[in-house]
């Protein structure tokens, strides 16, 4: 019991000792205070350390989608562009500059020709002698027709119908034959039940429709001097309408060739208000078909040529039309007659009305 007790006495000395050794050292950090900062910040560094790797991670959720669609886009986010390689040097979204305007095209040059003087042909030298114009027209529908009328000695003036089919390779073929190429425009004619054909300029319509029937015309055939009426005896009598016409062949720089299918036409008169060249036929040569007959309509040409200098005459591709003009045209250099492009007589046309 005694040895016991002894062994008990010397631990409490001992635990006494040692806490009062303990309780000393506290003491001193208590007064040492950067050694007790260090220490604290050292305990609290253990301490975060400790409780985040003990601390359970939540696992990341991927919301499968079935096969063969698409994920849902998460709605509080927009879609934003694939980036591209640039991506790295462009700026940020909110400052990127707008791209610039489409430059306007440059103005024409103030000398430069309207397109009727551009694709008209060279007028050949006259001598002072009468001139005759010579234009088919309702040209392009029957391609054989059409191409033994670009067989005749020229140069011929030649008015393709605006819905014939082909038009390039006709029109190129008549130029390489050195002929001057117009185009015919179906206008409305007096008689109701006569078909024009597609496309045609009526009384009745607005000046929107008239302008998107002719500008699709004209888009069909490029390079061409100008246009004249296929029909159109109630059209042409129409002062809006030929308003609307000659407003939009003033602005592509066209020329007006009045057929002339009635009389009280206002065509010409309207051209002259709005400052578009234009001409007028004078005889037609095959309202009778026979060879006879356009053959007596061409002298009619050359009578009124002697009588003011200049003549148009205007024929249609009928077998009989080409028969005719075959015999005649050889014979219009020994008549003292020179034959020339419509665009010739435009241009007479200007010089005596400036």
């Amino acid at each position: 019991m005694m040895a016991g007790g002894s062994k008990k006495g010397r631990r409490r000395a001992r635990g006494g000792k040692l806490g009062q050794a303990l309780l000393g050292w506290a003491r001193d950090l208590l007064h040492n205070r950067a050694v007790f900062l260090i220490i604290g910040l050292g305990l609290g560094l253990i301490l975060g350390v400790a409780i985040a790797v003990h601390r359970p991670s939540a696992p990341i959720q991927v919301a499968s989608a079935p096969a063969g669609t698409q994920p849902a886009k998460a709605p509080a986010s927009p879609p934003q562009p694939a980036p591209s390689s640039s991506a790295s040097n462009a700026p940020p979204a909110s400052v990127t500059p707008a791209l610039p305007l489409a430059p306007l095209p440059a103005p024409a040059p103030s000398n430069s020709k309207p397109a009727w003087q551009q694709y008209a042909l060279a007028m050949p030298p006259t001598g002072g002698r009468p001139m005759i114009a010579i234009v088919i027209d309702d040209m392009g529908i029957d391609k054989a027709d059409a191409a033994r009328v670009i067989g005749l000695p020229g140069p011929l003036t030649i008015a393709f119908m605006s819905y014939a089919t082909e038009l390039p390779a006709q029109a190129k073929a008549a130029r390489a034959a050195g002929d001057e190429i117009w185009m015919h425009i179906p206008m409305e004619p007096m008689d109701g039940e006569i078909d024009p054909g597609p496309n045609v300029l009526r009384t009745d319509m607005t000046p929107d429709e008239i302008r998107q029937r002719l500008d699709w015309a004209l888009a069909r055939l490029p390079g061409i001097v100008g246009v004249n009426n296929h029909m159109g005896s109630k059209f042409t009598q129409n002062a809006a309408g030929m308003g609307v016409v000659m407003t939009e062949l003033r602005a592509c720089g066209l020329a007006f060739l009045d057929s002339r299918t009635i009389a009280s036409t206002v065509a010409s008169q309207v051209a002259g208000e709005m400052g578009v060249p234009h001409i007028d036929r004078d005889v037609f040569i095959d309202n009778d078909e026979s060879v006879e007959a356009v053959l007596r309509q061409l002298v009619e040409a050359e009578h009124v040529a002697q009588r003011k200098g200049y003549a148009l005459a205007i024929g249609h591709p009928h077998p009989t039309t080409i028969a005719a003009l075959q015999q005649w045209l050889p014979t219009l250099k020994a008549k003292g007659f020179v034959l020339v492009p419509a665009s010739a007589l435009v241009r007479m046309e200007l010089s005596s009305a400036g």
